[in-house]
């Protein structure tokens, strides 16, 4: 508009200086239109004619964008308001020959969907493109439901490293339905990923519990979210039903008042303050988050009911039950926090966080009465809810200030195992790769090799224990910084790294919660068919 502004303005002045015989028009405006600028008829072609179709897209582009920076908009651009604004802009910038936007530009939800497939297929293209550049042939999957109320939605996102960093790129949105059964949900999902990457994608899938890990298991390894697995770890020794069984009526008076308190209005966050500078993720709904905002507050809450003169709560407070428990449970939250690090690799902290809890709920369960009970509640629950999973064990040896430091040494050889097991299936595919071949091939014995020694070369065995006999980093080192250097050293090492280090931990991100409120608010208003929500969440998640 402001480019169309500009060439009036310099018709304008050229007509009178120099006041040539005709002037050259733009080929959006009819001729009847320069004689006034509130006219806004008459001219032999139809309405929709008067711009041609370029500029119709670009408009189409910007409503797109408007869109998808707010799916609010969806209603907003096609008020009355939003059309009175466009209105002023045309109106202002042409100066000569104003045209009604909804006759020429019709309606602006319509105008925009139209387009939408053509953008679609556009930033479809992109994404495929950096999916398929993909130089270890592997990338991660997350097939993750979110609750909003009484509805939920899966979110499909892939995960790949880029350079040193960690990219991911949402697929696609679907509305849940509690008749859905893992078969469905997985077809779903290998639909999607069919459009975006080749079958030759080596692929490790992370999802929650909703969804069943035997119908992906077929085609991949998957991983349940670690964050859904310590929450039921939490949520299963908490429950009412198994506090009643076990005669825990302290805990649940505790939870009860700690609740009490911390929805009361004293307890705003306003008021004392955020419990934590970094959130955990939106799969994590924890019991337990009540007790531990009172514990780390208490002071402050005395403090307030004091003055407030309201002591009863305060008072009917199990103080030394509450700190033993806290002792049980901040480790526990920390740990969610940390496997939902968005920014940096995770999946190589999940068996040291298992090993971690399992020693604190050990040395907690000596204690006595109700705490020592509890602690043994939770060692079955961890057991029992926190899978560790062979890929764990092998993203653990590859960051290099672990390695097998975490694990006691009789469980050494079996992970080793394990790595050279993934490197042999997946090594068909290295060949192809120059860009990860070492510089120089090591030489032949004249007289041969050992049998066993060139078997265990085949398998990356070799690799390996070269790679663990270097000493461990004291420092947190950034992961795929380190095995860019030293791809060239051990190149089937850096391979399986830059694979499955791209693959989260926790299956939601933190705009999940975001993302399925305005796709079921899309949804509960009927705005858009399903396939259009799913390509505008598309859009507004892998094109701004």
């Amino acid at each position: 508009m402001q480019s169309h502004a500009a060439d009036n303005e310099n018709n304008i002045t050229s007509n009178q200086s120099r006041s040539p015989p005709a002037v050259v028009e733009e080929k959006w405006k009819p001729q009847a239109q320069r004689n006034s600028a509130n006219n806004t008829a008459t001219s032999g072609l139809p309405p929709n004619s008067m711009i041609p179709e370029k500029e119709r897209q670009n408009i189409a582009e910007r409503l797109l964008r408007v869109m998808c920076a707010d799916l609010g908009a969806l209603s907003v651009v096609s008020g009355k308001e939003f059309l009175k604004l466009a209105q002023t802009l045309v109106d202002s910038g042409a100066r000569y020959g104003a045209f009604s936007v909804t006759e020429i530009l019709g309606n602006f939800n319509t105008l925009a969907l139209k387009h939408l497939p053509r953008m679609y297929n556009q930033v479809k293209v992109k994404v495929t493109c950096a999916l398929g550049s993909n130089a270890c042939l592997g990338i991660g999957v997350t097939c993750h439901s979110q609750s909003v109320g009484p509805d939920s939605c899966y979110i499909l996102t892939a995960y790949q490293a880029e350079g040193n960093h960690i990219k991911s790129y949402v697929l696609g949105v679907k509305g849940a339905d509690i008749r859905d059964s893992g078969d469905l949900v997985h077809h779903w999902v290998q639909n999607v990923l069919s459009e975006f990457v080749m079958s030759e994608i080596r692929t490790v899938y992370v999802t929650d519990c909703r969804v069943s890990a035997s119908a992906f298991s077929k085609a991949g390894m998957c991983l349940r979210c670690s964050a859904c697995a310590l929450n039921s770890v939490v949520q299963s020794v908490l429950s009412k039903r198994t506090l009643q069984a076990r005669s825990m009526h302290e805990v649940i008076e505790l939870l009860n008042v700690c609740e009490d308190l911390a929805g009361s209005t004293g307890l705003a966050k306003e008021t004392f303050g955020s419990l934590e500078e970094t959130s955990p993720p939106p799969c994590w709904n924890s019991v337990t988050d009540s007790l531990l905002l009172v514990h780390e507050r208490y002071e402050q809450i005395c403090e307030f009911y004091s003055r407030a003169k309201k002591m009863n709560l305060i008072q009917s407070l199990n103080k030394h039950l509450l700190s033993n428990l806290a002792a049980i449970l901040t480790p526990v939250k920390q740990a969610v926090i940390e496997l939902s690090n968005e920014s940096q690799p995770t999946l190589q902290l999940v068996l040291p966080t298992y090993v971690r809890l399992e020693k604190l709920f050990t040395a907690k369960a000596n204690d006595a009465g109700t705490v020592s009970k509890l602690c043994h509640l939770f060692l079955e629950a961890l057991k029992e809810n926190f899978k560790v999973h062979p890929a764990h064990k092998v993203a653990m040896i590859l960051d290099p200030q672990q390695k097998l430091r975490p694990v006691p040494p009789y469980q050494h050889e079996e992970i080793i195992g394990k790595v050279c097991e993934l490197i042999n299936e997946v090594k068909e595919s290295w060949t192809e790769e120059a860009d990860f071949e070492p510089t120089a091939k090591k030489p032949r014995s004249a007289t041969g090799e050992n049998p066993t020694a060139q078997e265990d070369d085949r398998l990356g065995k070799n690799e390996v224990y070269d790679y663990l006999q270097e000493p461990l980093f004291q420092a947190t080192p950034d992961l795929f910084q380190y095995w860019s250097c030293v791809t060239q050293k051990h190149t089937k090492l850096a391979k399986l790294a830059f694979w499955l280090l791209a693959v989260p931990a926790v299956g939601a991100r933190s705009g999940c919660v975001n993302m399925c409120e305005q796709a079921l608010l899309i949804k509960r208003r009927r705005l858009l068919s399903p396939e259009d929500m799913n390509k505008l969440m598309f859009l507004k998640s892998n094109m701004l």
